[in-house]
């Protein structure tokens, strides 16, 4: 990682009272500094899925010369790393245990709860609480790159305009982390409903059919940048539940989980979170696995985590913190209401 990498200039130029960094670019972090391991590759144009948020996708902070990076911060928003086109795009097809438990979960979904209607001038409430472990290594020289972290306690709780799911406030539960609802609503204007910008009445008219749905979603999605199209799509479904799950109806719900059953890269498991039976189901690639926490009595997702493949990578824990799975640098689940006012609860 140079001076001159785009993601660092950003931490330099970040100004105080900004939001701590967020997952995707904590893994596009990741990957600058274990790329000097792999063969260098041709450089490729980078590009940002959603160029109004592009300003905050920045890659840690920078504390006394050491950057530390802490997976899932801010406003957990999401963009394409700014980095090489991956020359491994992750193109396994979906397991049959994995395509058993998507058609599970949609056939769950089918009997769940109905979309929550959000009344104008009311506004969808997220309390997002999880562990993110923190990482450190020198901005500058050949250093190797960090292969230990701890894990911190996460609060966010995020207050979103349903009419584009615009960011209205985020905080840590007490400390307000800065939000630009202008720049979001400015974006959503001229851009339109979409995965980015979605409203109810968008998601409610996705297509149900589960083959057309998963075309449109990669439609909407495009190459990727520098991720395949599935990982890239993958992401941006993480921020779409974390905002939008409970104004999703039943129908909209199971189809697009049937849809999931096509996507490349796809493997599932039963995981434990707070003593809560979940399913993740995780798009693995570049060594990381992306999960979606999956409610297996309702279809609603419910959470998320960051799952590393390199047995080197460890996180330790406080005396306070769950037993984290292996390999698990960022766990987080979430609870959403329909409220009055921004700051509601």
């Amino acid at each position: 990682m140079s001076r001159d990498d785009s993601d660092i200039i950003a931490v330099r130029d970040l100004p105080p009272g900004r939001p701590e960094p967020t997952e995707e670019s904590v893994s596009r972090t990741w990957h600058h500094i274990t790329a000097a391991r792999r063969p260098a590759r041709t450089r490729a144009t980078s590009r940002i899925l959603v160029p109004a948020m592009a300003a905050t996708l920045v890659a840690g902070l920078v504390v006394g010369g050491v950057l530390v990076m802490r997976p899932g911060g801010g406003v957990l928003e999401f963009g394409a790393p700014s980095d090489d086109k991956t020359s491994e795009p992750n193109l396994a097809p979906a397991p049959p245990q994995t395509v058993a438990v998507l058609h599970a979960l949609a056939e769950a979904a089918t009997h769940g709860p109905a979309a929550v209607k959000v009344p104008p001038g009311q506004y969808i409430f997220v309390r997002h609480d999880g562990w993110a472990g923190a990482f450190r290594a020198a901005v500058e020289g050949n250093s190797a790159p960090p292969q230990e972290g701890e894990i911190e306690r996460q609060i966010r709780e995020m207050w979103f305009d349903p009419r584009g799911m615009v960011t209205m406030s985020v905080t840590d539960g007490q400390v307000d982390l800065g939000a630009d609802p202008s720049a979001e609503r400015g974006a959503f204007e001229r851009e339109g409903p979409s995965l980015n910008w979605s409203t109810p009445e968008w998601l409610a008219s996705l297509p149900t059919d589960p083959e057309r749905l998963r075309t449109k979603l990669r439609e909407l999605t495009g190459d990727g940048g520098a991720w395949s199209t599935d990982h890239a799509l993958w992401s941006t479904l993480q921020e779409l539940y974390l905002r939008a799950d409970l104004v999703l109806g039943p129908e909209v719900r199971a189809a697009l989980l049937l849809s999931f059953t096509g996507l490349r890269g796809l493997t599932s498991s039963d995981v434990t979170v707070d003593g809560r039976r979940l399913v993740a189901v995780r798009h693995t690639e570049r060594g990381t696995g992306d999960e979606i926490l999956f409610d297996p009595a309702t279809g609603q997702a419910v959470g998320r985590r960051t799952v590393s493949q390199d047995p080197g990578v460890t996180v330790t824990a406080p005396a306070d913190a769950p037993k984290l799975d292996p390999g698990v640098l960022y766990q987080a689940t979430w609870t959403q209401k329909v409220v009055a006012a921004v700051g509601a609860r």
